[in-house]
C-alpha cells in the first residue's frame, strides 16, 4: 500500500507587471501621436470579443527597435476583451488547445486583474477538470497602462500537444476493445479501472506523472493514474471530478484521485491505491473502489466542502455478473486463398462483468487472423478457439482454405473443361484422346486428381480396351461435399510423340 506520494502538481503563479517606457497615456502627452490600426486575423473562437481598438503610441518616444517590437506584438493579437470574464474565457480556449503563449488586449480596469493567473486556473479547472490539472504553470506579463493593456500568457503543461493527441488516439483504441454498448455505466467504470490497474505500474522513481507516461511507458505517479481515469471516464460519458488532497498526514497536497458519478451518486475512485506496489502483473484490488467520504477519510484528506458529498455505500454486486458462455458468430468458414472474412466473439449474457475473451489457435501458415479478420493464405484447416477470460467457456470455428485452381498447374497454359457437379463418391472417369497414348507416357505425373488442398488423390490409372482411352478411378471414395480437380498434363504424348498444346483441367464436386 502506498503511504507517501510526491504530487508533481504545481500551478505556478507568477504575477509580473511590466510597464514599458515607450507606452504612455495619450492624455498625458502634449506631443503629436501616431495611431496604428491593428490588422489582425481573428481567432474564430474568440471573435465575439473583438473590439476595433486603436493602439496609441507616441512616435517621438519610440526607437526603431521599440517600433519593431511594438508591431510584432500588435501583429500577434488575436484576442480583445474588456472584462475579467472575457479574459478567463479566452485563456481557457487557448489552454484547451495547449497553446504555450498567447496575447490578450484588455481595455478594462487594471484593478480587476489582481490574482489573474489563479482566477484563470480555477476557471479552467471548473470548466474542464482534465485540462485544468494538466497545467503546471501560468505566468502573466502586462504591457501598457490602465484600459489599454497587453496581457501576455506563458503556460506550461504536463503533456505536449503531440503527446495529448497520442493519448487521445490510444484511449479511443483501448475503449473500443474494453467497452461495449450493452454495458451499464457501472460496468464501464469497472472496465476502465481494471484496465488502468492491470496495465500501469506505479513509478517509484517519482519522475513520470502524466497519462502519456502511463500509456506509452506503462508507468506513472498518482497524477497520471487520475488524469487517465478522468479522460477515459469522460469519453464514455461518466461524469467525474479530480480531487486534490493529501495522504500520510501531510499538511500539503501530495495526492490526487477521482470522484465518479454513477446513477446520480458520487463515489471516490483511487486507481493508484488499488494498484499494488511493487507491481504485480494482472493483480487488481478494489480497496479504494467507489468509496464513501467516511470510508476514504480513514487515510485520505481533502477539503470536503469543495466537492460533492459521497455518502452512499456502493453495492459491488451490480458489477459482479457471471459469464454463462462465449459464442462465435461463425462456426465453419471456407475461404479461397486471398479471400477474407470476419470472425467475432461475444460473451453471454451481454452485461456480464468480465466480458473479455482470449483467442487460441495455431494458424500453421494456413490463415492470417488479427482477432477480427481472417485471410486465407494456403490450403489447409485450422481450428480457431475463443475462450472466456476465466477459462471456463470456449467456442470453436473450423476454418478451411482451398485452392480454386491447383497451384501446381499453370492456369494461363490450361484449358478448363465445364465443371461437373453432384458426382458420385466412387466415380470413374473415362478420358478419350484423338490419338493412341504412348504407354511410357501413362503415369501419375501426367494424369492425376487433386483435392481442394492441392493434395494428390490415390488413383488407379489404366488404358481401356483401346490406347486412345484412359480410365481414372479413385482407390478410396471421394468425400461428400468436397471439390476435386482432374488434371491432364500437356506433357503426355502419343505413340508418334505428339504432345498436347495445353493442360486440361476439370473441376468436379461430390454430391
Amino acid at each position: 500500500m502506498k503511504r507517501s506520494f510526491k504530487l508533481l502538481f504545481n500551478i505556478l503563479i507568477i504575477f509580473l507587471i511590466t510597464f514599458s517606457p515607450f507606452f504612455v497615456r495619450a492624455s498625458e502627452s502634449k506631443i503629436l501621436t501616431e495611431f496604428y490600426n491593428s490588422d489582425i486575423k481573428l481567432n474564430s473562437i474568440n471573435k465575439r470579443y473583438y473590439n476595433d481598438i486603436n493602439i496609441v503610441k507616441n512616435k517621438n518616444l519610440c526607437t526603431d527597435t521599440d517600433k519593431q517590437q511594438e508591431k510584432k506584438i500588435i501583429a500577434s493579437y488575436n484576442n480583445y476583451c474588456n472584462n475579467i470574464d472575457q479574459i478567463k474565457e479566452i485563456a481557457k480556449d487557448n489552454i484547451l488547445n495547449k497553446n504555450t503563449n498567447f496575447l490578450i488586449h484588455y481595455t478594462g480596469n487594471f484593478s480587476d486583474l489582481s490574482g489573474l493567473p489563479s482566477k484563470v486556473a480555477n476557471y479552467v479547472i471548473a470548466c474542464d477538470n482534465y485540462a485544468g490539472y494538466c497545467v503546471t504553470s501560468c505566468k502573466t506579463t502586462f504591457y501598457g497602462y490602465d484600459k489599454n493593456l497587453d496581457i501576455k500568457f506563458d503556460v506550461t503543461y504536463l503533456l505536449t500537444h503531440d503527446e495529448e493527441i497520442w493519448v487521445d488516439n490510444k484511449v479511443d483504441s483501448i475503449l473500443q476493445n474494453i467497452i461495449r454498448d450493452s454495458m451499464t455505466q457501472d460496468q464501464k467504470e469497472k472496465a476502465i479501472h481494471d484496465y488502468i490497474v492491470r496495465n500501469v505500474a506505479y513509478d517509484q522513481t517519482a519522475k513520470k506523472n502524466n497519462p502519456y507516461y502511463a500509456l506509452h511507458d506503462g508507468t506513472t505517479m498518482c497524477q497520471g493514474y487520475a488524469l487517465l481515469a478522468c479522460k477515459m471516464l469522460s469519453k464514455v460519458n461518466i461524469k467525474n471530478l479530480l480531487v486534490l488532497g493529501s495522504v500520510d498526514g501531510s499538511s500539503t497536497y501530495n495526492h490526487i484521485w477521482n470522484l465518479v458519478n454513477l446513477n446520480g451518486k458520487w463515489y471516490h475512485l483511487d486507481c493508484t491505491w488499488d494498484d499494488p506496489v511493487p507491481d504485480i502483473p494482472n493483480s487488481i484490488c478494489y480497496n479504494y473502489y467507489n468509496l464513501t467520504d467516511d470510508e476514504l477519510a480513514k487515510d485520505h484528506n481533502w477539503e470536503m466542502l469543495k466537492y460533492p458529498f459521497a455518502d452512499t455505500k456502493y453495492d459491488l454486486s451490480v458489477i459482479n455478473i457471471p459469464v454463462k458462455a462465449v459464442e462465435l458468430d461463425k462456426h465453419q468458414i471456407t475461404l479461397k486463398i486471398g479471400e477474407t472474412t470476419s470472425l467475432a466473439a461475444s460473451v453471454l449474457p451481454n452485461n456480464a462483468s468480465n466480458n473479455s475473451t482470449k483467442w487460441n489457435f495455431n494458424t500453421e501458415g494456413v490463415i492470417y487472423f488479427d482477432g477480427k479478420t481472417i485471410k486465407g493464405v494456403k490450403p489447409g484447416t485450422v481450428y480457431v478457439n475463443v475462450i472466456s477470460n476465466d477459462g471456463h467457456f470456449k467456442d470453436t470455428c473450423v476454418v478451411t482454405v482451398t485452392n480454386e485452381i491447383p497451384d501446381s498447374i499453370d492456369i494461363n497454359d490450361s484449358t478448363q473443361l465445364q465443371e461437373k457437379i453432384n458426382v458420385d463418391k466412387d466415380k470413374s472417369w473415362k478420358i478419350r484422346f484423338n490419338k493412341n497414348i504412348s504407354a511410357s507416357a501413362l503415369n501419375k505425373d501426367n494424369v492425376f486428381i487433386l483435392d481442394e488442398f492441392n493434395n494428390k488423390v490415390d488413383i488407379d490409372l489404366r488404358f481401356d480396351v483401346n490406347k486412345d482411352t484412359l480410365i481414372v478411378k479413385t482407390l478410396k471414395n471421394y468425400t461428400s461435399g468436397k471439390t476435386y480437380y482432374l488434371v491432364i498434363n500437356k506433357k503426355i504424348y502419343s505413340d508418334s510423340g505428339k504432345t498436347m498444346i495445353k493442360n486440361i483441367i476439370m473441376k468436379f464436386s461430390i454430391k
